[in-house]
């Protein structure tokens, strides 16, 4: 194939010159970056003020609620201490606690339980009181004993109570009459006004207060304003965080992101974003320790409306631009105005800049990708499909290209050399001829010899003719030879119908007496499962594993590559040793030594012809694994 060459070509290094574009980008690019930092800037702390404000509404909403159950409470016990209402009077005392409860609306009801367990407790719904002993129980006792030696108020981890039916939060202040304990004034309030009142401070539809008392029991939630569910009850008085049924919520210690970029560090709350179905929620929470045995974790979720948290992004950004955030001032909004009409502009003179390199780059670099790809398929050993590189302009590519066509020629003649040497000796050897200029080293080693051939060949011969075993031959070779080639064995020597094969020589192989073994199980299993030549034939096979030398033998002109060694005859002679002992596979007892896994029967020691010792020998009958 002629290939065509330029009269003129450019150098490389004037196409680099196009790179002062990539210079303009880069400062239309930092100059974006300087405007876009200060708009950004400017909305994280927008942000960060909305979030701020939002967790801190959340937790005054929180105190606005209890703070003034505990200033009652110390107000109430005052009045019994100083003897304005008489804990003996039940009518004064049961007047003074619906008075309480009036002016407490969030307070669903109120206890006081004597030192001697006697407990009586007021519902707003009830105008008697419910008096009952509680001194056969050791809980309550236990729990009267604790409140005795309060100093004063005290909220209880969350109970449930059988009175009212659902979980509360109790409040518990001591009564101390002239120095002695005379009990306990106790105030209920219920999760389910809780919930109530934080939802309240969400002004929003797509805002979700939430209380989590320790790590994964919910306290109070929209969900609980009006349903209780049924796992509640006195050993289990909150519900699970993964029982609610608010999948959003669920996720809150396994967020997407753990720290939002654009709010981290800005705010005491922590925030995070998690993708629920089709829409992106952000968690605004932080941890309070006011209340009850376990911190709490107040704070919401923000429904974004997009499962997209760069959409998300896009539109705070807009809202900042708007002033919906609350953005305000004349000088300051033209000036950020300015701002964002100069960062829009370079944003334009950049995307051009950067589409100009890219349209060069593609252009510049398809001669380069087009010799990576031709590298490639050198790499994977496919030449045959692969066309010359067209010339080029530029005159690195060009000069590139021609040389990798000329080492492509140059590869082809040598698979071809390599090809036709393998033909006539074994396919490592060829390589390694080649790979050591011709010459071939003789290498001496232990190693693994397998020595296979076929029964009654000379009646073969007879019955089917010159063509007739030829085509036998050729058939059964190639399927021998690829079994001994897949188990690592490399075929030395055809003679006649015989095999000689090696293993770990000239190709290193740890495994050899096992891969030698495997091999000739799989030659005799293919002899008993086809035909070759239209005939059913059978092979027996010697294996023995010995030191012998390998190397080109023959005269200057015509050499050879052969295994010489006693090693190697006592595998020809186990061969024919088979046809003695009625045998199809025998194995020596160097080889069996080496290979465990195979089933291997003692034939006994026997005398083998060129060996002064008699010769310990096994025949191999099937793997074991």
């Amino acid at each position: 194939m002629i290939v065509r060459e330029f009269r003129y070509r450019f150098p490389i290094t004037a196409i680099a010159v196009v790179g002062l574009g990539v210079l303009v980008a880069l400062a239309v690019g930092i100059s974006l970056y300087l405007g876009l930092s200060s708009a950004t800037e400017n909305t994280r702390r927008l942000m960060a003020q909305r979030s701020e404000s939002l967790v801190d509404g959340l937790e005054q909403r929180i105190a606005s609620l209890l703070q003034p159950v505990a200033r009652q409470a110390q107000w109430a016990v005052e009045q019994f201490e100083r003897g304005a209402v008489d804990l003996d009077d039940d009518r004064a005392l049961n007047a003074f606690i619906h008075g309480a409860l009036g002016a407490m609306p969030q307070v669903e009801g109120i206890a006081i339980t004597g030192p001697r367990a006697m407990s009586r407790r007021w519902r707003r719904a009830s105008l008697q009181p419910l008096v009952e002993d509680w001194s056969d129980r050791p809980t309550f006792i236990a729990w009267l004993e604790a409140g005795a030696s309060q100093a004063g108020s005290k909220w209880q981890a969350p109970f449930w109570t059988h009175t009212l039916g659902t979980t509360i939060l109790l409040l518990d202040t001591p009564i101390r009459i002239d120095g002695k304990f005379a009990g306990l004034y106790s105030q209920a309030v219920t999760i389910s006004d809780l919930s109530l009142y934080i939802t309240s401070v969400a002004t929003e539809t797509t805002v979700t207060p939430f209380i989590l008392y320790g790590h994964d029991h919910v306290l109070a939630h929209p969900l609980l304003i009006s349903w209780m569910p049924a796992v509640t009850n006195r050993d289990r008085p909150l519900v699970a965080l993964d029982a609610l049924g608010d999948a959003v919520l669920e996720r809150i210690w396994t967020p997407d992101e753990q720290e939002l970029f654009l709010l981290g560090g800005m705010t005491a709350a922590s925030s995070s974003g998690v993708t629920v179905g089709k829409s992106y929620y952000v968690f605004l929470y932080r941890n309070i320790e006011n209340f009850g045995l376990e911190p709490w974790t107040i704070g919401a979720y923000v429904n974004t409306g997009t499962s997209d948290l760069g959409e998300w992004l896009a539109d705070i950004v807009d809202s900042a631009l708007s002033g919906s955030f609350g953005y305000t001032g004349t000088s300051e909004g033209n000036e950020f105005e300015r701002v964002v009409a100069s960062v829009l502009a370079g944003l334009a003179v950049f995307v051009l800049s950067v589409a100009a390199a890219a349209w060069l780059g593609a252009r510049a670099s398809r001669p380069v990708r087009a010799l990576a790809a031709a590298a490639r398929s050198i790499e994977a050993q496919r030449l045959g499909g692969l066309e010359p590189l067209p010339p080029s302009r530029v005159a690195e590519i060009d000069d590139a290209n021609r040389s990798f066509n000329h080492m492509v020629a140059g590869l082809r003649e040598r698979e071809v050399i390599r090809e036709t040497l393998g033909r006539f000796v074994p396919t490592d050897v060829a390589r390694t001829l080649l790979s050591e200029g011709g010459e071939l080293s003789p290498q001496q080693s232990e190693a693994t010899v397998l020595f296979c051939d076929l029964e009654g060949f000379t009646a073969l011969t007879e019955d089917l003719g010159a063509d007739g075993i030829v085509e036998l031959l050729n058939e059964y070779f190639e399927v021998m030879v690829e079994i001994l080639e897949r188990h690592r064995g490399v075929v030395t020597q055809f003679q006649g119908d015989a095999i000689l094969a090696t293993f770990n020589v000239p190709v290193p192989d740890s495994a050899h007496a096992s891969n030698a073994l495997r091999a000739a199980l799989e030659m005799r299993g293919a002899t008993r499962c086809r035909e070759f030549g239209g005939q059913r034939i059978g092979n027996r096979i010697g294996v023995n594993t010995g030191p012998l030398v390998a190397g080109a033998v023959g005269a200057k002109g015509r050499l050879s590559y052969t295994v010489h060694g006693d090693a190697v005859n006592l595998a020809a002679r186990l061969e024919g040793l088979n046809k003695d002992l009625g045998t199809r596979i025998l194995v020596s007892e160097a080889t069996a030594a080496q290979a465990d896994g195979f089933d291997l029967a003692p034939m006994g020691d026997v005398g083998v012809r060129g060996q002064s010792q008699r010769v310990a020998v096994y025949a191999l009958r099937r793997t074991l694994g």
